[in-house]
C-alpha cells in the first residue's frame, strides 16, 4: 500500500502540463492538468533513468525515476515556493523496481527527517535528536502516532514540526 502511495504522489506531481502535444513519462501519457501556468518537462529515454522537472503554483520539483521500472527514486522539491529546495525524498529500490524504503529530509539539512522501511513494514521519525517508531500506519482509524515522552502525538502534527511541508 506504502507503495502504491509513494508512487502516486510522485507521478501526482507531474500531472499537469501547458503543452497541448501533451508529454510521456515512463512511456505513460501525462494528462493535461489545471493550471494553465504550470510548466512540465520530462526525459523519457528506455536506456537512461526518468527526469521529470514540475513548476506549478511556484512549487517546483525534480525527480528521477529507475531505468526500466519507472519506479522514482529520487525527488527535490520547492515546497515553501521560495526558489530553494527545501525537501529531499529518495528510495532503496530492487533491481525490479520494488520499493525498500523511502527517506525524507527537511530543510535539506543532511539529517533523514522520516523514513518507511516497505521491508519491515516500519516507519521512524527523528524528533528533537532522537528516532521514534510510528504506530499505526495502514491500520485506519484517526492515522498513524508517535509516542514521545509518554504523549501520543500525530505523525502529521510531528512531521510539520520537524519542517514537512503540505503537499
Amino acid at each position: 500500500m506504502f507503495r502504491i502511495a509513494v508512487a502516486a504522489s510522485f507521478l501526482l506531481m507531474a500531472s499537469c502540463s501547458s503543452n497541448d502535444d501533451g508529454l510521456t513519462l515512463c512511456r505513460e501519457s501525462i494528462e493535461m492538468g489545471s493550471d494553465p501556468d504550470a510548466l512540465v518537462a520530462t526525459i523519457d529515454n528506455p536506456q537512461l533513468p526518468g527526469v521529470f522537472v514540475v513548476s506549478e503554483r511556484g512549487k517546483t520539483s525534480v525527480g528521477i525515476f529507475q531505468t526500466g521500472t519507472c519506479v522514482p527514486y529520487l525527488q527535490l522539491g520547492d515546497r515553501d515556493s521560495d526558489g530553494v529546495f527545501d525537501l529531499l525524498t529518495y528510495s532503496a529500490l530492487s533491481k525490479d523496481g520494488k520499493v525498500l524504503a523511502t527517506v525524507e529530509d527537511y530543510g535539506m539539512d543532511g539529517q533523514p527527517d522520516y523514513i518507511l522501511d516497505f521491508t519491515n513494514s516500519t516507519a521512524s521519525v527523528f524528533y528533537r535528536g532522537s528516532w521514534y517508531p510510528v504506530a499505526g500506519i495502514g491500520e485506519g482509524g484517526e492515522g498513524p502516532t508517535v509516542e514521545i515522552d509518554g504523549n501520543r502525538r500525530s505523525l502529521r502534527d510531528v512531521l510539520e514540526e520537524n519542517g514537512r511541508q503540505p503537499f
